[in-house]
């Protein structure tokens, strides 16, 4: 965390980042433990605990002994003590889920909306939030903020999509208009930025100094976490893995490029794929594909087999530039099984020039995008303010 100067107010925040991140990464802890973890002082400790506690933010669990001589009660996030809504925006539809403070899912919905049109995505977004907290029966004084993941550069700062060519959006204050309906802070950013934060807050990078997320599915992405900050680049538009040439004079990706990584072996490319040699197949999806592979289809394998190779090598590309502690790897794609994951890992193994990378893979559900959305406004509970 960043050295700061500045008044008791400034104290304060940071007192209270110290304690929240360290509950969120070693869960129930004891006043005097987090103190000689953090090197706060006793005082400073019990302040900003009375006041998490008042705000019902922390809670306290039972005492238990210390090495059998005391009993030391502990401090704990409360995670029930606040929600969050999280929105994952696809062409024709979005995904919104009600968390916890953890990002567990309350209670979810699919909602039809034209993603070519920013005011029905707010409007779409704000009924959403009115039905779940309906829903739910929970108090919209627990609410924290709404998230918004979807494709494309943004300036999250601002809220606003710089660029999405998917959707045909251009410098779109998206988050404002979300807030105006909603009447709640609303934060946009990119679906695998998203993603990357759910990991690193509560997943698999939640202990790992840094993380990179490799994502494949409609789209192909990374992100990746240092210090518990996300690098962006200067417009949004760092870690965009999925616009690397990789066959000259390819096909046409929707940035207008040819023979980019995405329109190679994004999810979509591989089906088709499948289909120009097998026509018949046009219900083909991830699953059967995968349980094909599994059967022995030759066409299945080899489709399957060279999109792994080929998402291997860049994912080892990205982890061989940032040299992360751990990589997690997810999105729609991991659907493909084995038959895709096995070669793609392997791969990434082998080309990575850091070897010390530790490899997950997430293994998705439908929920999956809307929880890394939520966590684009429960983060703010963890960081500095802006």
């Amino acid at each position: 965390m960043p050295s700061l100067k500045g008044n008791q107010s400034t104290s304060r925040t940071l007192n209270r980042l110290l304690l929240l991140n360290h509950l969120r990464r070693h869960g129930p802890t004891a006043r005097s433990d987090i103190a000689a973890a953090t090197g706060l002082s006793p005082a400073a400790i019990s302040y900003v605990s009375s006041e998490l506690l008042d705000q019902q933010i922390i809670t306290e669990r039972d005492a238990v002994a210390d090495g059998g001589r005391r009993r030391m009660t502990r401090l704990d996030l409360n995670y029930a003590g606040h929600v969050a809504l999280g929105v994952k925006l696809m062409e024709h539809h979005l995904r919104a889920t009600l968390t916890d403070l953890g990002t567990n899912v309350i209670d979810t919905l699919t909602a039809d909306v034209d993603a070519r049109s920013p005011d029905a995505v707010a409007r779409a977004t704000a009924d959403a939030l009115t039905r779940l907290m309906e829903r739910s029966g929970e108090d919209r004084k627990r609410l924290i903020g709404i998230g918004l993941a979807m494709p494309g550069q943004h300036d999250a700062e601002s809220g606003i999509c710089l660029r999405c060519d998917r959707f045909g959006w251009k410098d779109v204050p998206i988050a404002a208009l979300i807030s105006g309906l909603a009447g709640a802070p609303a934060w946009v950013d990119n679906d695998v930025n998203a993603f990357a934060l759910a990991e690193h807050l509560f997943g698999a990078g939640r202990q790992a100094s840094s993380l990179a997320v490799f994502s494949f599915g409609r789209g192909i992405g990374a992100s990746m976490i240092v210090d518990g900050q996300l690098l962006r680049g200067r417009y949004g538009g760092a870690g965009e893995i999925g616009h690397l040439t990789v066959v000259e004079d390819g096909p046409r990706c929707e940035c207008g490029r040819l023979g980019c990584l995405e329109a190679v072996t994004s999810l979509p490319a591989i089906l088709n794929a499948y289909r120009m040699v097998r026509p018949s197949s046009h219900a083909i999806d991830p699953v059967s594909l995968a349980a094909l592979a599994g059967e022995g289809d030759p066409v299945a394998c080899e489709i399957l087999s060279t999109a792994g190779r080929r998402l291997g090598a860049a994912a080892a590309t990205f982890a061989s530039l940032f040299d992360p502690e751990t990589m997690v790897i997810g999105g729609e794609g991991v659907l493909f099984g084995p038959a895709l994951l096995e070669p793609m890992v392997a791969t990434l193994k082998e080309k990575n020039f850091q070897r010390g990378t530790e490899v997950f893979v997430e293994f998705w559900n439908d929920d999956a995008w809307a929880r890394g959305a939520a966590a684009l406004a429960i983060d703010s509970f963890f960081s500095l303010p802006s």
